[in-house]
């Protein structure tokens, strides 16, 4: 049997992703990744995806509502990062992107494009991107190639 070590430092993060929405579980999630960030002195990187496949047939050939839906988002991740930065972190960035699967986008693309050795997401939510109850943030915790924080309210 194995010795029990109790002595091992905490994992100290550099680079924190941080996958949001406009739900409570993606507001859970920032509030969570800004408190690891400031407690590691890491980088925040905050992230929102258009998930093509959540809008209507009619809506995703409307550019307009596409634009719109666009514009409204990346206003939503500006005040995230003015929020973050209230709060007293002093590196914060954030990421917009748009596709299919918002999990395999962040998991897979952002997170090793950025350095993320923590990745943040809410468990689920009802509307956004984690509207599938948690199946997003279930592929990020089985795929993930580093340390994933799943948050609960």
């Amino acid at each position: 049997m194995a010795e029990l070590k109790l002595d091992v430092a905490p994992k100290q993060f550099k680079t924190i992703l941080v996958g949001v929405d406009e739900s409570e579980q993606g507001y859970h999630a920032l509030s969570n990744a800004i408190h690891q960030a400031r407690e590691d002195d890491a980088q925040l990187i905050i992230a929102t995806i258009l998930e093509m496949g959540d809008l209507s047939t009619i809506s995703a050939l409307h550019l307009d509502f596409i634009k719109e839906k666009r514009q409204e988002m990346e206003n939503n991740l500006a005040k995230y990062r003015e929020y973050a930065l209230q709060q007293g972190l002093k590196d914060v960035k954030v990421v917009f992107d748009d596709g299919i699967k918002a999990g395999e986008i962040l998991n897979d693309e952002i997170a090793p494009q950025v350095g993320a050795d923590l990745i943040v997401v809410g468990a689920h939510s009802h509307e956004g991107f984690w509207d599938s109850i948690g199946s997003q943030a279930a592929y990020i915790a089985r795929n993930a190639k580093t340390s994933v924080l799943i948050v609960k309210d």
